[in-house]
């Protein structure tokens, strides 16, 4: 066993580091989310523990809520990466078929895995829990839909970053999630942020129809305005990154970057 060999693959990691910021987020990142998501879940509790509020309807509405949003941020930008990934994304766009053609038809594909993973959740969270779709109500509608707008919307300013600064982006497929997951409140209401992020949480659509289910499955009625604020958000952030997404394909297609990256 060598040491100076040792010491070189340890200078290599160190220099690894150095050079590419984005590994630094898996350091920092998921031990502060972890905190930060539960710890503010555990204050949520302690002052709802005497209000008679449901809290593991909460928990259950908020988990398959979720799924909308998580599933959407990353299935589409999962389809795009694998073809990268495997040298095929230059020879699909060689043929006569349009970046608006593609994105819609991985889209659909991914929106058919969301509806059959959201049925396969509330069938199991009944059989394990005995949470009914009932205690959500037809509110399921609006944000559900809100949420995989929003997913796509991220998924998309994702894959325009891949596309402009290469293969080192690829973390944030999986962890866009979990950074918009605290302030999105998920598993409690916005009182309980700090004041600062408040203001982060309100710039959020998520943040709106979270807030409005906790309302629903506590039987109390829903605030349309919320719900529009919501909406105009959605549709600003999900023109901003399809137009993004549109420059940075056609940015990368000029300078060859796809070759160059992988």
């Amino acid at each position: 066993m060598n040491i100076n060999r040792i010491n070189a693959i340890i200078y290599k990691g160190f220099v690894s580091l150095r050079k590419d910021v984005f590994r630094l987020f898996d350091i920092f990142y998921w031990p502060a989310f972890q905190l930060l998501t539960w710890g503010l879940f555990s204050i949520f509790i302690e002052k709802t523990n005497q209000s008679g509020i449901n809290i593991t309807s909460l928990l259950l509405g908020g988990i398959i809520l979720w799924t909308f949003f998580d599933r959407a941020s990353k299935d589409i930008s999962l389809a795009m990466i694998d073809e990268l990934w495997n040298k095929n994304f230059i020879n699909i766009f060689s043929t006569p078929l349009r970046i608006s053609e593609y994105i819609i038809g991985i889209s659909a594909i991914a929106l058919l895995k969301l509806v059959v993973s959201t049925v396969f959740m509330f069938i199991f969270a009944e059989l394990l829990y005995g949470f009914q779709i009932r205690y959500i109500g037809l509110y399921i509608v609006p944000s559900a839909i809100g949420l995989t707008i929003f997913g796509w919307s991220l998924s998309l300013f994702v894959q325009s970053c891949i596309l402009r600064f290469g293969h080192t982006v690829e973390v944030f497929i999986w962890a866009v999630a979990t950074l918009v997951q605290p302030l999105s409140c998920v598993f409690y209401p916005v009182s309980v942020l700090p004041r600062w992020a408040q203001y982060i949480a309100y710039a959020l659509p998520s943040t709106y129809l979270f807030e409005n289910m906790r309302s629903a499955i506590a039987g109390k009625s829903i605030n349309t305005w919320e719900i529009g604020i919501s909406v105009t958000l959605n549709i600003l952030y999900f023109v901003f990154a399809a137009l993004f997404f549109k420059r940075s394909f056609e940015y990368s297609k000029k300078v060859g970057l796809l070759i160059k990256s992988y």
